[in-house]
């Protein structure tokens, strides 16, 4: 007889570690992240997508509520004598937004560059540093002298938002030293295959602007011009094949220092609203 209520033992686990192995019940989060500091029932966290009568109770959790971060809690999912474990990922919302430091004024000189990075830097409690997220809202002409007001905006990973009001003051420039910083090597970073049109102004006010024509590579040079934010490339040999602007071609000056392509060309690139980017020559430091 106790042989038989033995087997009949054994019989019952291996049934029921069957039962269980193919249990697989359909448990939804219901919560992903929650306040900081919020009261919460564990129990309240997830749900019976099918609403077939499951039970749960919490197995495990290392959930911390006063503390931002992200936490597991294991859940044991019982229906009748089935049973399974299973852990979801909690997160707790830091709600403190980043700091932003920057001066309340900042001063550039006509036709300068205004890249925010070079005067502002955001850093978040939790993420660090947050600058990537730095940008502003509000206008700024630096070919027009004036006083122009912005506000600078960052963010941390959970979308807490910090902001600045800040002055530009576009002060005038009498020696003109805009026309010095223009000068340099540009390459189109708008340009994704191939070999990218380049651009290089000189200080003797010439230029090279090698154009990539879909077959080749054609070298153009010729003078070029600054008024205001326009700069103007004039070649006496070379035709550019724009309807209204035969001999010439515009860039745009941006404010952080990059020329926007302005003209419209009968050929593979650089085409309308193209970016060249200033190339910045590696430091002896870098270089080691």
């Amino acid at each position: 007889m106790r042989k038989f209520i033995l087997i009949l033992a054994m019989l019952s686990l291996l049934l029921n570690g069957c039962s269980n192995r193919n249990f697989e019940p359909n448990v939804k989060q219901t919560v992903e992240i929650l306040e900081l500091k919020q009261e919460v029932d564990p129990l309240t966290l997830i749900s019976d997508v099918d609403d077939v009568g499951l039970t749960f109770e919490v197995a495990n959790s290392n959930l911390d509520v006063n503390t931002p971060g992200t936490y597991n809690i294991t859940y044991k999912v019982s229906q009748g004598k089935k049973n399974t474990e299973i852990t979801f990922e909690f997160t707790v919302k830091d709600n403190d937004a980043p700091a932003i430091e920057m001066d309340d004024t900042i001063n550039i000189l006509y036709g300068g560059s205004f890249i925010l990075k070079d005067y502002a830097k955001a850093v978040d409690e939790r993420d660090g540093d947050v600058s990537d997220s730095l940008h502003f809202t509000g206008s700024i002409n630096t070919y027009k002298v004036g006083t122009y007001a912005i506000q600078v905006i960052a963010s941390d990973q959970f979308g807490n938002e910090a902001s600045k009001e800040v002055t530009v003051n576009v002060n005038a420039d009498e020696k003109n030293t805009y026309k010095e910083t223009i000068c340099g090597a540009y390459t189109d970073s708008s340009y994704t295959g191939g070999q990218a049109p380049t651009l290089t102004l000189k200080n003797d006010g010439t230029f090279e602007l090698y154009l990539n024509s879909c077959t080749v590579v054609n070298l153009v040079e010729g003078e070029y011009m600054q008024y205001d934010d326009v700069l103007y490339l004039i070649s006496p040999d070379h035709r550019f094949f724009s309807p209204n602007e035969a001999d010439l071609v515009r860039f745009v000056v941006q404010i952080d220092g990059t020329l926007l392509f302005d003209s419209q060309l009968e050929l593979c690139a650089p085409n309308y609203g193209d970016i060249f980017s200033k190339a910045v020559e590696e430091s002896i430091d870098e270089q080691q």
